[in-house]
């Protein structure tokens, strides 16, 4: 429930900080004992990690510097974020995963829900045909997900890599009995995979992939793109997936605010296309044009940006020194 990172290994293989017991008490008072109750155990918790997961913590801190420094006087924060500010980081990824827990119990049902993008929900179901939905670890998927399955009737296949989660994707099981129902574990792209993605599509169905964290399977096959005015490593999965279901593309983001959440649907493109003869930088003008709408809403919302590890680094390999839109391996 707490993030985790150690240096030089890929986020796909870090284990999650915490024994699955000690998460289901720790959501197990907060089921029964109420927000103050988990509040007040929940404060020593993460003040325990904050200290000893060290690479997070710098991880952190890394990261609302480097905003800060992008966004100068325009910075949401007031001076160089130091360590308070990264504490206040892990308390948000707590909340984060405390709604999560929620929105499948249903206690979100009464929250406001503002749709703050330029797509309504109903438009991206208007055409009786599925779509591909990008995600981020930017906000909260899941407590996207529980909100529309909540109004809309629609199945929405989530491809996640669940394996360094396992404890709380199955305290989220136990929670509700259908979490992980459309959870697919997926670790390449396979004609299996493919032919089974199409028909959810043929179905009317969403698929929703995230678009900020580089294969788990292949970490070098990335494409470089400015983010926050430092080149970063992105995925080339979700764009090639896309290309082969030929469906709408979506980005979507769901953030909390004071009062509720602000679910963001924005139209990406009407298809993805690579061609063959062009496709390295097909994929760069994509993964660019992605990672400036991510930047812009990070700078919104510096706090619930929740990958804790060295995101403008490739894992366990040296630093990549060209400037963004070079070529990297594909």
């Amino acid at each position: 429930m707490t993030p985790s990172d150690n240096s030089g290994i890929h986020w796909a293989k870090k284990q999650e900080n915490g024994s699955y017991y000690a998460i289901k008490l720790l959501l197990t008072l907060y089921r029964y004992g109420g927000k103050w109750v988990i509040l007040l155990v929940l404060a020593p918790v993460l003040a325990y990690f904050f200290i000893k997961d060290g690479t997070a913590r710098r991880s952190s801190l890394g990261y609302l510097q480097q905003l800060h420094r992008y966004k100068g006087r325009h910075s949401p924060f007031s001076t160089m974020p130091g360590y308070l500010q990264a504490y206040q980081h892990f308390w948000q990824f707590a909340m984060a995963a405390l709604a999560k827990i929620d929105a499948w119990l249903g206690r979100l049902n009464t929250i406001p829900v503002h749709y703050g993008g330029s797509t309504g929900f109903e438009q991206i179901m208007h055409h009786n045909k599925g779509a591909v939905l990008i995600g981020s670890h930017l906000g909260n998927l899941e407590v996207c997900r529980a909100l529309v399955r909540s109004k809309y009737p629609v199945r929405i296949n989530v491809l996640a890599h669940t394996r360094h989660t396992a404890a709380f994707n199955r305290i989220l099981k136990e929670s509700n009995s259908e979490v992980d129902l459309q959870l697919i574990e997926v670790t390449e792209l396979t004609p299996a995979v493919s032919a089974m993605l199409t028909d959810c599509i043929d179905n009317g169905e969403l698929v929703v992939i995230v678009g900020d964290r580089i294969s788990a399977q292949a970490p070098e096959r990335a494409v470089w793109a400015s983010f926050l005015g430092k080149p970063a490593p992105f995925a080339i999965g979700p764009w090639v997936l896309a290309s082969v279901l030929q469906c709408p593309v979506y980005l979507m983001f769901c953030l909390k605010e004071a009062r509720g959440y602000n679910l963001m649907f924005e139209p990406f493109a009407e298809q993805i296309v690579l061609p063959r003869k062009t496709r390295q930088q097909a994929l760069i003008n994509i993964v660019t044009h992605y990672a400036q709408q991510l930047e812009q809403v990070a700078c919104r919302y510096p706090m619930q940006w929740f990958n804790f590890y060295d995101f403008w680094q490739l894992p366990a390999a040296k630093q990549q020194k060209e400037s963004t839109g070079d070529n990297s391996s594909n």
